[in-house]
């Protein structure tokens, strides 16, 4: 499967589509990726649930026109029912516990994951329950997230539309984010808190 998604995008990018034109479309959680967490980031996640318990698929955003000052398209979570989408992360879960600890503003909620449940190898750093927002200190139930970014884009999670073409990402409040691995967009996991 893994050869045959990197021979569409070589194949797309010879006829000039950008990479993430090889992979899955929006299509609101018809199969084969009809799982759901039951909250607000169903609105822009399309995955399935493997035998093995695991999850596997897409992470969707939406460009919103602007290009930084250093080159980066902007681009945000938006509801893909009702706005554009394309595929910026390729999705893998594990199942997982965490107990939700606080959240400051609109940044993500914080997570507290033991270390020894943080799955190897990988680079799982988002941790996204299941249902509705847990209870301070109580473990919930749900998916620690490992994020492979297909394209190189300015995320800006909230207030993408006041991003500027004057500043650079960074200073539109965003995250240059680079084709690979990617830790820093949606990190909300720590392994102790006092």
């Amino acid at each position: 499967m893994k050869r045959l998604i990197a021979l569409t995008t070589f194949v797309l990018s010879l006829l000039g589509a950008g990479p993430a034109a090889a992979f899955y479309p929006w299509r609101n959680h018809v199969a084969p990726f009809p799982f759901l967490f039951g909250n607000d980031i169903d609105t822009h996640q399309q995955t399935q649930l493997k035998k093995d318990g695991s999850l596997s698929g897409y992470f969707y955003i939406h460009f919103t026109g602007i290009v930084t000052k250093d080159g980066y398209p902007v681009a945000t979570h938006v509801d893909c029912n009702t706005g554009t989408c394309t595929v910026g992360w390729t999705l893998e879960g594990e199942p997982g516990t965490a107990a939700f600890l606080y959240q400051v503003d609109d940044d993500h909620p914080m997570f507290l994951v033991s270390r020894a449940d943080i799955p190897q190898p990988g680079a799982y750093a988002h941790f996204h329950w299941l249902s509705s927002m847990p209870v301070a200190e109580v473990a919930a139930s749900g998916y620690l997230l490992q994020l492979t970014a297909v394209d190189t884009f300015c995320f800006i999670h909230h207030g993408a539309a006041g991003a500027q073409t004057s500043k650079t990402c960074g200073e539109n409040g965003g995250i240059a984010v680079n084709r690979g691995i990617d830790i820093a967009t949606h990190l909300n996991i720590v392994p102790s808190f006092p």
